[in-house]
């Protein structure tokens, strides 16, 4: 396409650092599944006791691939934000700022429900 300009090598390390971690995070994910398949579920529930070492292996096989897919989403909007602000047409530019509006507001829509439920949820305690 003409209208973006492609000679800045941000955006394509940005590319190349989101497509890193998508791959990272699925095999994270998948080595985490594999992992607990295997385990026996009766086994897995006699040892998640608050404080021990498996309750911490248990989180980091569950936030582990959710840190790495932020991070590939991140970088691959900030790619995308980078190739779209850096070209010459004005239309381009003003597509780009229209999505990035569009993207902060559902990042604040889900973070504003994330944080009512959890609210609801310490009251109902």
């Amino acid at each position: 396409m003409p209208y973006f300009n492609y000679t800045s090598p941000a955006s394509y390390c940005l590319f190349v650092v989101s497509l890193m971690f998508a791959m990272i995070a699925m095999l994270v994910s998948s080595s985490s599944m594999i992992c607990w398949l295997h385990t026996d579920w009766h086994w897995a529930q006699e040892q998640l006791k608050p404080g021990g070492y498996f309750v911490l292996s248990y989180l980091l096989s569950i936030v582990m691939p959710i840190f790495f897919v932020a991070w590939s989403l991140n970088c691959f909007i900030f790619a995308m934000l980078t190739t779209g602000f850096s070209s010459q047409s004005t239309i381009c530019r003003a597509v780009t700022a229209l999505w990035l509006v569009a993207y902060v507001a559902s990042v604040v829509a889900i973070s504003m429900e994330f944080m009512w439920k959890y609210a609801t949820n310490v009251n109902a305690r």
